[in-house]
């Protein structure tokens, strides 16, 4: 986490029920006499004792807004949520059309709650939109001139056309994903490509994208990729100019049950 934060508690207002205390995964809570007590600040700040106080007596300091209040009761259809799913496609052609600044917005903080392995939080957004061609450019220049190269190890690639646009495909917004953590960064991508879905819009994983970048010390610095970061995942996003009308099969799940 890039800020510290002081977990408080206002004895005033806590009724000791011990529910912080038990919800705690590092046991650093404790019940005293009067209330509950914070016996060390060298957690991961989760928040989870912030979260569960039904007294609202405990706070987190550093943060410039408050806790935001749940709704009670709130649920997902499930076969609605799995209809979504299935019906996600790799969209490659979209219409001419802005995304609205409230929705990208929305699918940025999908990703900021989107949980991190000891809460660290270390997930990070390049959004493109007005200077993507820039980048774009810089990678198709790399790529094609690795492309003879790459063809030696993956044949296919040969045949490869790569057309002006051929990383963002026209898009109007691209969100590159950052992370020291490859799992947290994943699941930040996926959990934005549901919410970008949920809004009407195509996704794309621009695969091609992401290795190159990661492999420009140009592009690199043109997206304040830091030292410790990999650029996870590069989402390609826009209206679909294309619509599907069945859900392609897929080969049975390899599972084991024991």
């Amino acid at each position: 986490m890039k800020n510290e934060h002081i977990v408080k508690i206002n004895s005033s207002l806590c009724i000791r029920c011990g529910l912080c205390k038990k919800d705690c995964p590092h046991g650093f809570i404790i019940l005293n006499e009067k209330s509950a007590e914070i016996t060390s600040q060298n957690c991961n700040k989760c928040g989870h004792c912030v979260a569960i106080c039904p007294s609202k007596a405990i706070s987190m300091s550093g943060f410039d807004f408050e806790p935001e209040k749940l709704t009670q009761n709130i649920s997902v259809n499930h076969d609605m949520l799995m209809a979504l799913i299935k019906e996600g496609r790799t969209i490659r052609h979209f219409i001419d059309k802005a995304i609205p600044t409230d929705i990208i917005s929305k699918i940025i903080e999908t990703g900021r709650y989107t949980p991190t392995a000891e809460n660290k939080q270390e997930v990070s957004y390049a959004v493109l939109q007005k200077n993507k061609d820039e980048y774009e450019k810089i990678a198709l220049h790399k790529l094609r001139r690795m492309k003879p190269l790459m063809s030696l190890f993956v044949p296919k690639i040969k045949h490869l056309k790569i057309s002006d646009n051929f990383f963002f495909k026209g898009a109007p917004v691209v969100i590159v994903i950052k992370s020291p953590d490859t799992v947290d960064g994943a699941l930040a991508a996926s959990a934005m490509e549901i919410m970008a879905q949920s809004c009407g819009l195509g996704v794309l994983y621009s695969g091609f994208f992401t290795k190159i970048a990661g492999m420009s010390s140009e592009l690199k610095r043109k997206l304040a990729v830091k030292r410790k970061e990999k650029i996870v995942a590069t989402l390609v996003l826009g209206y679909p100019a294309v619509k599907y009308h069945r859900v392609p099969q897929r080969e049975k799940p390899n599972v084991k049950y024991d």
